[in-house]
Parts: structure tokens; sequence; C-alpha cells
């Protein structure tokens, strides 16, 4: 048995049972894709695939059970050869990061500055993307980390480690009817168009819910940016109010921010991590960074319990 061949079976599921895909992520044939997996499944003594003439057209029982072992083995190669890595070459490596646009836009330059300083030969990549799209680079191993702003969380690969909150505020300019106000209402929001920071102001978000609880009519959300820059630059186009969260730092300039973390529920920003992931000592470093509560002790008893059996892919 190769790693080699539980590598192929492993993809082939992947692509839905497709082995030419395979083949094209793989960098390989698609007859020696097949060959392999019949190797494979000549020498375990039970077939992973059913067959349909030469197509794949589901996966056996026992081929579930190969398949989810296969893919903890091939995760615990990566960790072993990272494991490598570290010690050859202590403080020289990659950190890839993937989180929020608006978290990391504000967050991430005096983090980098530390970092730099303590690790000066690793090279950091950003990459920035919705829950979504940060999940799928986690699970295909193209980030090391992930930074997201969630209330729902359901992963089982994945172990969502809460460390701070996005409170939600109002920017207006100074001159607005609101400004003067000492607090703002859920009513004062109503009668303006409103300029929203990219799913702060979703459906199954606290913005909306409140309105709809409470028995009001739905604000008049104008437009959305995942970039708050442009919201502060169209609030002061007087294209209507804004909606961001607390990282905003706004010094006059005409402008106005209010707290609305007495209408809005925060949300909650987490650490996205692998289970079972081995981690390089810098990015132990780089985590601790982002909170000092999650240091390298506590990191390792959340990520590395003892595996309970789980056959399921």
């Amino acid at each position: 048995m190769k790693l080699q061949q539980l590598r192929y079976a492993l993809e082939v599921y992947k692509q839905n049972l497709n082995v030419s895909d395979a083949a094209e992520v793989l960098f390989t044939s698609q007859p020696g894709i097949s060959k392999q997996i019949r190797l494979l499944e000549e020498e375990i003594g039970v077939p992973i695939f059913v067959r349909q003439g030469k197509r794949l057209v589901s996966v056996t029982d026992a081929g579930e059970m190969v398949l989810a072992i296969a893919e903890r083995i091939l995760r615990d190669t990566h960790n072993i050869k990272k494991i490598g890595d570290e010690f050859a070459q202590k403080n020289t490596g990659k950190l890839t990061i993937a989180a929020i646009a608006s978290w990391g836009k504000y967050q991430f330059p005096n983090i980098f500055t530390s970092f730099i300083q303590d690790f000066p030969q690793v090279k950091i990549s950003l990459k920035t993307g919705n829950l979504e799209q940060v999940r799928f680079l986690l699970e295909n191993n193209d980030a090391d980390l992930g930074i997201v702003a969630t209330h729902t969380i359901d992963d089982n690969e994945l172990h969502f480690l809460p460390f701070d909150a996005l409170k939600y505020q109002l920017i207006i300019r100074a001159n607005h009817p609101l400004a003067n106000k000492k607090e703002i209402t859920l009513t004062d929001l109503i009668y303006y168009p409103i300029l929203c920071e990219t799913g702060l102001c979703d459906e199954n978000m606290p913005f909306q819910k409140i309105f709809t609880e409470m028995g009001l009519e739905s604000p008049d959300i104008l437009m959305t940016s995942p970039d708050t820059d442009i919201i502060y630059q169209s609030v002061q186009q007087k294209l209507g109010i804004g909606i961001t969260t607390h990282l905003l730092n706004i010094q006059n300039n005409g402008m106005c921010v209010k707290d609305l973390s007495h209408l809005f529920a925060p949300i909650p920003l987490y650490i996205v991590l692998k289970n079972n992931q081995y981690l390089h000592g810098y990015i132990y470093n780089f985590i601790e960074k982002i909170s000092a509560k999650l240091n390298k002790q506590r990191l390792q008893q959340l990520l590395y319990q003892p595996m309970a059996e789980d056959y399921s892919i």
C-alpha cells in the first residue's frame, strides 16, 4: 500500500468520482489513477468504488471507511512534513492567513509589524474573503489559519476559537440631524438610506432581526460594500448613513461616529484552524499576538484532543 494510492482514491472521491478531473488536479494520467486504485483494492481485498462499466458511480460501505482513514493518514503525513520543515529551518517558512476583509484591513498592520520583528525570515500571505471562502482555503490546506465573523458555526473539520467581537456603529456627517442625539433609536434608522458593510445587514444578522422582532418596517439598505472606506466616502457625499463595525477609526473631518451596541448584539470573531493540525512555532506566536489568551499551551489543549473514531466522509 502506498500513500500515492490513498491520495489518488481520496481525490477521485473529492472530484465526485470523476477520474479525469482527479487526474487534472494531481497532474497525472487517468489510466495511472485507475490502475493504482485497482492495485489498492486488490491489496485490501475489497472494492472502494462501485462501478458500472468503466464509470465509478458510488462508494462502497468499506470504501467509506477506507477513505476516512486515508484522509487522516494523508493529513498526518502533511503534519509530519511540517514538523520536519520546522526543525530543519526553525525560523523560516510561510504563513498564510485567510480573513474577512474588514478585520484584516484595520488590525493586521500592527500585528504584522510585531510578527516580522520576531520572525524576519517568515513570509506572510494574506487572503481575504467571506466565511465560505475562508473555509475552502483552510480545508484545502491553502491557508494556515482563518479569521471570520459569524453567528452560525457548524463544521466538524474546523475548530472555531472566539477571541473578540465586532460592534455596530453609525457613521454620519457632523451636521446630520442625528449627530446631536444622545442615543440613537431603531426608529431613527428607518428614515434614512443605509450604506452597510457587507455581511452586517444580512437577514440572519442582528441588524435585520431586531427590526422584525420589534414589528418595525425593514430599513432601506441602499448599498453594501466590503470596504468601509467606500462607505465613509459615500456618507461624505450625502448618499446616506453608514453602518460599519467598531474597527473604523474616524477623526473629525466633518464626520461623526455613534455607538449602536445598545441596539444590536456584537458579532463574535473567531480564529479558525483545522482539527488536529500541526502548527509551526511561528503560527503560535502570530495567534498569541491576535489574542494573548490563545497561547501555545491553550491551543494545544483545544486542537490535539484524542481523536474519536469517525468513519464518515
